[in-house]
């Protein structure tokens, strides 16, 4: 986020506003608030010249709310981006649904992804947690939807 605009808690942001345009009716932009993806419902965007976007959000609506956003990293969700799921992911509520695998081959279903915390969960269908780190997972297979760890989890 960029910087206010206006009054009542409306904020700009830098980005590639050809995503939004293509994007089926958005719903969620999530800022990075202390290291935590926050989810915030989108009510309204409107693009700003070829490079900003000025969102209202809900639970937004003063300049001293919004003034607390400024500086923060966005991002959308890469299934409401409307194009295909190359390169890194997103977010990493982009991996419910994925299949985790040891490197022994034991798997399990992500059912969900917790980031309330500082520490990112992937919670199983059986309602384990297992932590989601990049130093953890030694393979990505967006193809399959499988993330293959580097060190063996009781699955």
């Amino acid at each position: 986020m960029t910087r206010l605009h206006g009054h009542r808690g409306e904020i700009q942001c830098r980005a590639e506003n050809s995503l939004w345009e293509d994007a089926d009716d958005p719903t969620w932009l999530f800022l990075r608030l202390d290291g935590l993806d926050v989810p915030f419902r989108v009510l309204d965007w409107r693009t700003k010249g070829t490079d900003e976007l000025l969102f209202t959000l809900k639970g937004v609506d003063s300049e001293e709310k919004a003034l607390r956003l400024v500086g923060a990293e966005a991002f959308m969700l890469l299934r409401e981006a409307n194009v295909p799921a190359e390169g890194d992911l997103m977010i990493w509520q982009d991996l419910a649904g994925w299949t985790v695998r040891s490197p022994y081959g034991e798997e399990a279903q992500i059912a969900d992804v917790d980031t309330t915390t500082a520490n990112c969960l992937a919670r199983l269908h059986d309602g384990r947690l297992i932590p989601l780190h990049e130093d953890l997972i030694a393979q990505i297979n967006p193809d399959d939807k499988i993330l293959t760890y580097r060190l063996a989890l009781t699955l």
